[in-house]
């Protein structure tokens, strides 16, 4: 017991040493509260896992982890960035836009200028090597620093190399690079981009592909947050509300900032004409995409279902092989043959069509023929799957009570109606839910097939859009890459989702007087 109880001691210590260590990670990236929640699971769980007391827990800690780390998380982090101000015009935080900012510099007036060496180190750092080019003397030297490319970091810019005053009996360690080592190494923008300063506190940056020179600080910060331009004396403030810098004429300086806009991605749903009258038709098309989905798959599959059960037809085992190879053929590929199928000009169901009836309907162009070819597809998609599931329901029906109907003058349609219907169809409800809640959010089917076209009279919304592909296109392909208002959508789905279910739950219930 005492081995057991080490052992678990062990493992418990070799689990939270990596927890800690990403939870030191998370905080020094500035992510706190995510930090705060990470420590607070790895001591809940040091407690549970040491502790004689929480035994019972766990078995149930795993799981609560999971579902936290991988539904709760993503549910809160959506519902948060729907009331932000955060889009590809305000991506950065507001720390990072003000450091920005602040590490602006420009050349001084009587800017002194430094020719330069670049010396790599063995473990792949590098030494920046200055010499004063008016007073040769005057030499500095860095301590060892990485030269990744800085780019656009999510975090605060990287501190300013310290450069360290030289004796003249110093030398400098590593390997000096020439410039088209530099160059060919794609070292040159990384060192650009990278702020030197001296031990007067003297800034320098790059000035062309041979020296540095003496730079200055654009901005100076005010106590009321305010930056002011050394150049032209300009004052800039930042604006919370358009998440930018503003000028005295408010006009917008510089980078935007995320920002907190309370209700404004959701009030711009129903109030802006561009999004109001698309999204209230896309939500009606999503309502009757799925309902009608259910129904004609849940139609079809029941009933042939009950044909496949009749215990006088010949290969029902063959019949019923056939009937579940849609559901064995990947749905992306399914999707694929079938926009082929169907398309408009050399499809071979308006081929067919075209020579058996004399016309063809426009599957691509018109919004009413796209949409009844997505419905089409999703029924050959779907109804295998409540074959397989009415199939099983029908072979747990005890066959006395068709015998006892049989004896009292029925017949196989009454029967149906009477008997196996209201016996099949109670359990089937919360499947059919969970079908009508997939279906909602069916991306992949509307994504593959028409792509949301026909599309809208402006805009970027399509004919064929689901509310969830409607939000992919506003978070990743409209032009300003709206992620709050795509995430104040997204929350929009989850509500009404959860909603609809729960009406179908609560009113089943009842019926079922569960």
């Amino acid at each position: 017991m005492n081995n057991r109880f080490s052992i678990r001691q062990v493992l418990a210590v070799l689990l939270a040493i990596p927890a800690l260590y990403v939870t030191f990670v998370l905080y020094h990236s500035g992510n706190v509260l995510v930090a705060l929640l990470m420590l607070v699971a790895t001591c809940l769980g040091l407690f549970i896992y040491l502790s004689p007391t929480a035994t019972t827990y766990r078995y149930l800690f795993p799981g609560f982890v999971g579902f936290g780390l991988f539904v709760i998380f993503p549910l809160v982090y959506t519902i948060f960035i729907g009331f932000t101000k955060y889009s590809s015009e305000n991506l950065l935080p507001f720390d990072r836009a003000a450091a920005l900012f602040r590490n602006d510099t420009f050349a001084s007036a009587n800017a002194a200028s430094y020719k330069y060496k670049l010396y790599a180190q063995d473990d792949g750092t590098y030494i920046l090597y200055l010499e004063d080019q008016k007073d040769p003397t005057r030499r500095f030297a860095s301590d060892p620093f990485g030269l990744a490319s800085v780019g656009k970091p999510k975090g605060p810019p990287p501190e300013p190399v310290k450069l360290n005053a030289l004796q003249a009996t110093d030398e400098v360690k590593g390997k000096a690079l020439e410039t088209p080592q530099i160059v060919r190494a794609k070292l040159l923008g990384p060192l650009r981009e990278r702020q030197f300063v001296l031990p007067d506190d003297t800034i320098l940056g790059m000035a062309n592909l041979l020296s540095f020179t003496s730079r200055e600080r654009l901005w100076t910060q005010n106590p009321d947050g305010s930056l002011t331009n050394k150049k032209d004396g300009s004052v800039i403030k930042p604006d919370f509300k358009q998440g930018f810098f503003v000028n005295d004429k408010g006009e917008r300086v510089g980078v935007g900032f995320r920002t907190f806009s309370a209700f404004e991605n959701y009030t711009r749903i129903f109030t802006d004409p561009r999004i109001q009258g698309p999204f209230f038709r896309i939500f009606l098309w999503t309502v009757a995409f799925s309902a009608i989905s259910v129904f004609l798959t849940f139609a079809v599959g029941m009933l042939l279902s009950v044909i496949l059960e009749q215990q006088d037809l010949r290969g029902r085992k063959l019949y019923r092989t056939l009937f579940i190879l849609p559901y064995a053929v990947p749905g992306i590929l399914s999707i694929l043959i079938l926009k082929g199928l169907f398309n408009q000009e050399f499809g071979a169901v308006n081929t067919l069509l075209r020579g058996i009836f004399g016309f063809a309907p426009e599957w691509n162009t018109n919004p009413w023929g796209a949409r009844a070819m997505i419905l089409l597809v999703n029924l050959w998609l779907g109804y295998p799957y409540m074959m397989l599931i009415c199939t099983g329901m029908l072979q747990s029906i005890p066959s006395t009570i068709y015998e006892a109907s049989a004896i009292d003058g029925s017949n196989k349609v009454r029967d149906f109606f009477d008997l196996t219907l209201p016996l099949v169809l109670p359990p089937m409800i919360p499947i059919l839910i969970s079908a009508f809640a997939f279906n909602f959010n069916n991306f992949n089917l509307i994504y593959l097939l028409t792509a949301g076209g026909p599309q809208m009279v402006g805009g970027n919304a399509g004919e064929t859009d689901l509310l969830v592909n409607y939000t992919y296109k506003i978070a990743f392909l409209d032009s300003g890459t709206n992620y709050g208002l795509a995430s104040a959508i997204a929350t929009l789905l989850f509500i009404l989702v959860g909603f609809l279910a729960w009406i179908n739950l609560r009113v089943t219930g009842k019926k079922l007087k569960i």
